[in-house]
Parts: C-alpha cells; sequence; structure tokens
C-alpha cells in the first residue's frame, strides 16, 4: 500500500514543504503585490543590491516564479504579480503559508489598494484557519513615497489603507510608506538626508523587531502548521478508507445477489431436469 495511491501529488508536496519550512532555522521573507509595483526593487535595497541585479527590476514582466536569496542569515523571496497570471495567485498563495514575516508592496501612487488586492486579501480571510496570523507577520510597506510631494497625502494614503484592511480581517495591521529608490540613491551618493525620508531603515528596525519578538512564535507557528495539515492529510485519508469501505460493502451486497441468483438458477434447471427424466422414466 503507497500512501500516493491516497493522496495527491499536491497534498504530498505542500505537506513536504511545511516540514522542510519547520526544519529550517532562518527566517523567510516573503514580498507580494501586484505586478509592477516595486517587490524587486524593496528586495535589492534590502540586501544592500544598489545596481538592483539581484531581484530583476524590469518593465517587462521578469518574475515568473519564486525566487529566493539568502541575505545576513535571512531568506528573502520574491514572487509574480498577483495581477499577472491566475496560477501567479496560487504560486503566492502557496509561498505565504510558509513565510515567517510577508511583505505586502502598494505604490502609494495608486492611491488606496485597489479591488485586486482587496479579492486576494478577503480570499486570505475567508480561506485560511487563522486570517490573523496573516495579519500579525505581514507588514503593508507603500512604495514610491518619493514621487508623492505632500507628506499630508502619505498620511492619508497610509490611514486608509490601514482602514481597509481593517475592514477585512477585523484587526490593526503595519504599515509602512518607504522609497527604495531615495533609499539606494542615498547610499550611493551618501546623501543622509535621502536614506532618512526614504524610510528603509525604520522598516529595516521593523522587520528586525519582528523577527526576535516572533522568533519562538515563528518556530511555533511552523509546527502548528504541520500538525494542522497533518490533520487535514490524516482525514482524508480516513474518508478514503470509508469510501473504499463502502464501495467493498456494495461489492458484498452484489455479490452476495449474485450468488443468490446463482443458486436460484441452479435449483431452477435441476428443477426442470428433474422434471424432464420423470417425464422420460413415464413414457
Amino acid at each position: 500500500m503507497y500512501i500516493e495511491n491516497f493522496l495527491s501529488e499536491q497534498d504530498i508536496k505542500e505537506f513536504k514543504t511545511l516540514c522542510k519550512s519547520m526544519q529550517q532555522n532562518e527566517i523567510n521573507i516573503v514580498c507580494i503585490g501586484l505586478y509592477n509595483h516595486g517587490k524587486s526593487t524593496l528586495l535589492n535595497v534590502l540586501i544592500e543590491d544598489f545596481e538592483l541585479r539581484t531581484f530583476k527590476t524590469a518593465d517587462s514582466r521578469e518574475t515568473i516564479k519564486n525566487k529566493t536569496i539568502k541575505y545576513n542569515g535571512i531568506l528573502y523571496i520574491d514572487t509574480p504579480g498577483l495581477n499577472a497570471k491566475k496560477e501567479d495567485d496560487e504560486k503566492v498563495m502557496d509561498v505565504i503559508q510558509t513565510a515567517d514575516i510577508i511583505l505586502f508592496v502598494h505604490t502609494i501612487t495608486t492611491g488606496e489598494l485597489n479591488q485586486k488586492e482587496v479579492e486576494f486579501l478577503e480570499k486570505i480571510q475567508k480561506y485560511w484557519s487563522n486570517p490573523q496570523d496573516f495579519i500579525d507577520r505581514t507588514v503593508f510597506v507603500l512604495s514610491r513615497i518619493d514621487n508623492i510631494e505632500d507628506d499630508e497625502d502619505i498620511a492619508k494614503t497610509t490611514f486608509r489603507v490601514q482602514e481597509q484592511v481593517q475592514n477585512i480581517f477585523n484587526y490593526s495591521c503595519l504599515v509602512a510608506p518607504v522609497s527604495a529608490i531615495d533609499y539606494k540613491d542615498g547610499m550611493i551618493d551618501d546623501e543622509i538626508e535621502l536614506i532618512e525620508d526614504s524610510n528603509i531603515q525604520e522598516l529595516k528596525k521593523l522587520i528586525e523587531l519582528l523577527s526576535e519578538n516572533t522568533k519562538e512564535i515563528i518556530i511555533k507557528t511552523k509546527q502548528i502548521r504541520v500538525e494542522e495539515r497533518f490533520d487535514v492529510l490524516v482525514d482524508k485519508l480516513y474518508k478514503k478508507i470509508e469510501i473504499n469501505q463502502q464501495k467493498m460493502d456494495m461489492l458484498k451486497v452484489e455479490q452476495q445477489k449474485m450468488e443468490e441468483t446463482f443458486f436460484k438458477d441452479i435449483k431452477q434447471i435441476e428443477s426442470t431436469l428433474k422434471s424432464m427424466y420423470q417425464r422420460l422414466e413415464d413414457i
């Protein structure tokens, strides 16, 4: 008996991924968001790649699968844009379930979260067993604040995004307005003011704080995820066994009916033959 006969390939793959994640000591940070909203640029500056080569940032759709880079003991993972293809959304949904920290990147120049982003968050709220778990390890990053001249507009959009997330999850969230480009230019040209205005240092401190404060929680969460998934798979197996048992019972009933019909036919034939022999004897 092989477990592959009772569970799908996807079931087994997901469980193995969760087990592997539990064994890893590194914190993994997954960056998600719409296509062309600044995910790759943000990840590049977080790993101090100011030439923007590690994570592709071209105008064309470069990121078609998850890409992982290890930097200073942290695994940074870039994902395809949410608004690219349906299968990309599924890839993102898979990887964030094993994420320790999630950076949800939204470009502030478009204003509040759009319908596609809201729908994705609503899907998480609807289908995750514990939606608060997502909020507790997610930072909503508002990118490209260097394109907004008025600080009041940044504050308004920040508040509106917090309000949108609160309406979906009923939990408050962390929002960090940043400029990856200002930070890059400031680091290259040694411009302290640009570095400070970028808020990237504050985001790094926030990530570090989340990593330290939630380390034990992260380990426990990974364990819980594995246990929950294990329970789901066990339940699937029991249902398969139950279905197979029902089929066997039905087959037994059918077999019994066939046997009864068979013996009934045999008796009928024997009776007919006996009657024929009797007639022959009487002749």
